[in-house]
């Protein structure tokens, strides 16, 4: 006996219901929405990623062009956290940036790919973020002690730091390989997230992302504090020599002596230690850079608290993005020499051309100046020649005019002579 299954008669189709049909526009509606959301995320954060790119790679060859930057502790620092930020860009354009656009047609939240790709990214985050905190100490030094900076900032310990602020990135990031504390990237909410929420992984996030905060903070205010002093020591003691400067000139004191006296007496005494130009931009650079990682940290902390919205979480992300290109936005525009080895190496052709012009005018120029004092040294000695002959002709016209004024004379004398000889012949 055969089992008959019933089959709806297709020969009366049944009509969709109102509320299928709202159900079905509504669902259209949220997917075009819903894509029309993404690409303006992802429009925004490739322009974002493409231009932090190549800024870090920038920064890295103007470093690499100058051996001057090369050799200075301050500078791996800086290629450090640039490498950081060029593999975070990377990572990005190549995993987040795609897995917004694509979704699950892409990759699959809980797949491995997710797993692993943000393993990376977060290993590069946390040693960026240990990085930033050994900077502060560094210009803490360099300023505050700077006669200790080269004992304790060698090129052997600034690597060895360096090379500590990658271990321990790593250390910091490897649970996320694990169930405990996977860390996942939501297309949907344009974040990334706990897999469980529950997880105690967050504590040792916020625990070393809190210590490096509280080190910037620390050495920071403390630079900060130094400066102001040394500018307040530097204004009274340019006060106090002005003063007595005037006092000289009202007593009718030579300045020499005035000078002298303070000299011996040692009353006044300049400032012991100023803060050089160049460590003063290096420390605006570092601290701009970390005021950027203030932002963008204390914002993920609170910014979910208010808001639960997808663009909030938008924003949260893009100040991590804005965070890998404002570094190298802010070493251009306050580090001269890092900005002149970039212009040389971006408009090499033009710099080159613009010399080679500058030497033709001054080699023209020499030329016309050799040319012209030639031909007024062949005038002054035309001159000079010409004068000598007027000489020469005047003297010679000068001596033969006295020659014939004493044959004159002693023609006279002749005559007179003649003359007594024939009177006295005569009487």
């Amino acid at each position: 006996m055969k089992h008959f299954t019933t089959v709806p008669d297709q020969t009366t189709p049944t009509l969709p219901t109102s509320s299928t049909i709202s159900e079905i526009l509504s669902n259209i509606s949220s997917t075009s929405a819903n894509r029309r959301d993404d690409l303006i995320a992802v429009s925004i954060w490739t322009i974002m990623l493409l231009y932090a790119l190549i800024a870090n790679m920038l920064i890295l060859a103007g470093i690499a062009r100058s051996a001057t930057m090369r050799s200075a502790t301050s500078y791996w620092f800086i290629i450090s956290i640039a490498i950081c930020d060029i593999l975070m860009t990377i990572i990005s354009l190549v995993h987040l940036v795609p897995a917004t656009a694509f979704h699950e047609e892409y990759v699959q939240f809980k797949s491995v790919r997710n797993i692993i790709m943000i393993f990376f990214y977060d290993l590069f985050w946390y040693t960026g973020v240990v990085q930033l905190g050994l900077m502060a100490g560094n210009r803490f030094v360099s300023i505050v002690y700077p006669m200790e900076y080269k004992h304790i900032f060698s090129r052997t310990r600034s690597l060895y730091l360096i090379l500590f602020g990658y271990f321990l990135g790593f250390l910091v990031s490897l649970p996320t390989l694990f169930d405990c504390c996977h860390t996942l990237w939501d297309s949907n909410y344009y974040i990334t997230v706990y897999e469980k929420p529950g997880t105690l992984y967050k504590y040792v996030d916020m625990a070393v992302n809190s210590i490096s905060l509280c080190m910037m903070i620390i050495f920071y205010a403390v630079i900060i504090y130094k400066v102001r002093e040394s500018g307040r020591a530097m204004a009274k003691y340019q006060l106090t020599i002005r003063t007595r400067q005037q006092n000289a000139l009202e007593n009718g004191v030579s300045l020499t002596s005035q000078m002298n006296d303070c000299g011996r007496t040692s009353s006044v005494r300049p400032p012991r230690s100023q803060v050089s130009k160049k460590e003063m931009r290096l420390f605006i650079q570092f601290f701009v850079v970390s005021l950027v990682f203030l932002l963008t940290w204390t914002t993920w902390q609170w910014l979910p608290y208010m808001s639960e919205s997808k663009w909030a979480y938008f924003v949260m992300t893009s100040l991590f993005f804005i965070n890998n290109s404002v570094n190298p936005t802010v070493y251009i525009i306050f580090n001269t020499q890092l900005r002149r080895e970039l212009h040389y190496l971006i408009c090499r052709h033009h710099v080159i051309s613009t010399a080679q012009n500058k030497r033709k005018q001054t080699l023209f120029g020499r030329g016309i100046a050799a040319e012209t004092k030639n031909e007024t040294d062949f005038q002054n000695n035309t001159r000079d020649d010409a004068t000598k002959s007027l000489v020469d002709q005047a003297g010679s016209v000068s001596s033969q005019s006295h020659d014939e004024h004493v044959r004159h004379q002693l023609l006279i004398k002749n005559m007179d002579y003649t003359d007594k000889d024939t009177k006295i012949s005569a009487v």
